[in-house]
């Protein structure tokens, strides 16, 4: 094997690895907070620590996984008042997203249409990972009819940055179809310059969501207490 094939499979093997933790953690088989030992994991898919480490980095850079001092990887947990900035920072970027719509170029509500129907397409896989994606993708380009690049970074990195916490939500329930159906009915208004509308949309959309993810954590601290 040359040198080049041997970088290309452990590149292909470190790809897996974060493939198969990625899955893990988005189907709820590692909890937030969740300590993830290379020595374990290693052992557990057949593969070097080497791969193990550079894929929990890869986990890292996706906001998947932190990395404490003293302690190693863990799945990424987020604390109440990270939520509230999360939620907070999303409000004004979405509603200036829908300010917006009066100016957005036929290409930014183009593609706007187009993550709309990804995200439908997914919508019956059984596939957390595929759909959380496809979530993401639809809020950046909602927030992309800003014209900013910046702005729709910085959605992108949010909405990832909850996206542990969402996986574990919608492992409890089964409304992915219900959510997809209020993102049409949003990018309905968008195409019909319906400004008022879509900023009623982000204003119960937002503390929803935030509501829902707040109750989420506060039920798992509860269960952990009672199971002590």
């Amino acid at each position: 094997m040359t040198t080049d094939q041997s970088k290309q499979t452990g590149i292909s093997s470190v790809a897996k690895v974060a493939a198969s933790l990625r899955r893990a953690i988005f189907d709820g088989t590692f909890l937030p907070g969740d300590q993830l030992k290379e020595v374990a994991l290693s052992r557990s898919l057949g593969v070097s620590r080497g791969s193990v480490r550079e894929a929990l980095r890869i986990l890292s850079m996706e906001e998947l996984v932190a990395h404490l001092p003293n302690k190693g990887a863990s799945v990424r947990k987020l604390d109440l008042d990270e939520i509230e900035d999360i939620f907070l920072t999303r409000h004004i970027l979405e509603i200036k997203a829908c300010e917006s719509i009066p100016t957005a170029s036929e290409r930014l509500l183009a593609d706007l249409v187009e993550k709309t129907k990804a995200y439908e397409a997914v919508g019956e896989l059984d596939d957390p990972v595929t759909i959380a994606n496809a979530h993401i993708n639809y809020h950046r380009a909602l927030v992309g009819l800003t014209g900013s690049i910046k702005l729709a970074d910085l959605e992108e990195s949010l909405m990832r940055t909850l996206q542990v916490i969402i996986a574990c939500i919608e492992n409890d329930r089964d409304d992915t179809q219900n959510e997809i159906a209020n993102h049409k009915h949003m990018t309905a208004m968008v195409l019909a310059g319906d400004v008022a509308g879509a900023k009623k949309w982000v204003e119960d959309y937002i503390p929803n969501g935030k509501d829902f993810v707040i109750q989420h954590i506060l039920s798992q601290k509860n269960t952990l207490r009672l199971g002590r």
